[in-house]
C-alpha cells in the first residue's frame, strides 16, 4: 500500500511531524500569518491589509471621527522548500518508526521552517525598518529590554502580541539578569529551572540562532505582529500518483506542511517528502533592530 511504510501509516507520522512543528512555531508567531480565503486560490500572489497606527483625541467637544486607514500588501508566493528523505527496504525492515523520527521528521520540519524564516528576517533591513538599538551581547540585559519596548511604544506598536527575537548570545546575557534571575521578579523559576525567559517589559522573548547580519551587523530585533507578514498555501495535491499525502497545520499560526509519501520500485526505496509555499512581505514600520 503506498501509505504504509514498514506497518506505518502516514498519518501516524504526520502526528509526530506535528510534534515538531509546534516546537518550531514561537519565532513564526511573531509575524502576521495571512491564511484567508484568498491564499487558498490558485496564483501567484496574495492580498493582505494592515492597519496604520492611530491615535486618540480629546471628547469634551465630542466624537469627532479620524480617519481610519489600512495599507494593502500583496505577498508574491515565490518560495517554495522541501526536504525529502530516501529509506532502503532494508533501513525500512530494521528501523521503523524511530528510524523515521531521527532521519525525517524533525529535521525535515526544522529545515522547512528554517528556511521559511531566513527569508523573513532577510526583509530586515534599515532601509525598512530605520529604528535600531545598539548593544553588544556582553552588555545586553533587562534594562535594554525596557529601552526597546519603550521605542516601540513611540513607533505606535499595540503592547500585546510585541515579540523579542535573539542571538543565543544575547539570550544567556538577558536570562543571567539579576533582575530576571530572581524568582520574586517573575513570579517563576523558570529561567533557573528551564533556561526560558517567556515575558520581558510586555515582549515575548524568543532565542533564535540563525538571525542573519544582512550586511547590518543585525543581533536581533523586537517587533509588533505587523512588521512582516506571511502568507502561505499548500502545493496541489497531486493527481493519478501512486503515494499518499497528508497534511500537518500548526493550530496557532495556521501554517500547513504538507508530506508525501511514494516507493520507487526501481530503487528500491520509499521517499518522504515535507514541503511548504509561502511569501513574504513587510509590513508596517513597527520593529526594532538590534544591532551590536
Amino acid at each position: 500500500m503506498p501509505n504504509t511504510i514498514g506497518g506505518i501509516n502516514l498519518s501516524v507520522i504526520a502526528q509526530q511531524s506535528l510534534d515538531a512543528l509546534l516546537v518550531e512555531m514561537p519565532v513564526v508567531s511573531a509575524f502576521t500569518t495571512d491564511f484567508s480565503s484568498d491564499v487558498a486560490d490558485v496564483g501567484e500572489s496574495v492580498s493582505t491589509r494592515v492597519a496604520s497606527a492611530v491615535s486618540a483625541g480629546d471628547a469634551t467637544s465630542g466624537y469627532s471621527a479620524t480617519d481610519v486607514t489600512s495599507t494593502a500588501k500583496t505577498i508574491t508566493l515565490d518560495k517554495h522548500k522541501h526536504f525529502t528523505a530516501k529509506f532502503t527496504d532494508l533501513e525500512i525492515a530494521k528501523g521503523g518508526l524511530d528510524l523515521l523520527e531521527r532521519t525525517f521528521v524533525r529535521p525535515a520540519i526544522h529545515s522547512v521552517v528554517n528556511a521559511m524564516m531566513d527569508d523573513v528576517l532577510a526583509k530586515v533591513l534599515t532601509a525598512d525598518f530605520n529604528t535600531s538599538k545598539t548593544v553588544a551581547a556582553a552588555d545586553f540585559g533587562a534594562d535594554d529590554t525596557a529601552a526597546i519596548a519603550a521605542d516601540l511604544t513611540t513607533l505606535n506598536v499595540p503592547r500585546t502580541g510585541r515579540a523579542l527575537i535573539i542571538k543565543p548570545d544575547y539570550f544567556t546575557k538577558l536570562a543571567q539578569d539579576n533582575a530576571i534571575q530572581a524568582s520574586y521578579a517573575y513570579g517563576s523559576p523558570t529561567a533557573i529551572q528551564d533556561y526560558r525567559v517567556p515575558r520581558v517589559h510586555g515582549l515575548d522573548v524568543i532565542e533564535y540562532s540563525d538571525i542573519p547580519a544582512n550586511g547590518e551587523s543585525l543581533q536581533g530585533l523586537a517587533c509588533g505582529k505587523e512588521a512582516i507578514i506571511i502568507a502561505a498555501r499548500q502545493p496541489a495535491l497531486p493527481e493519478n500518483w501512486a503515494g499518499s499525502v497528508e497534511s500537518v497545520q500548526d493550530p496557532d499560526t495556521g501554517i500547513t506542511i504538507q508530506l508525501r509519501n511514494w516507493y520507487e520500485a526501481k530503487d528500491g526505496a520509499q521517499y518522504l517528502t515535507c514541503t511548504l509555499m509561502y511569501g513574504v512581505a513587510t509590513g508596517t514600520n513597527s520593529l526594532v533592530r538590534i544591532v551590536s
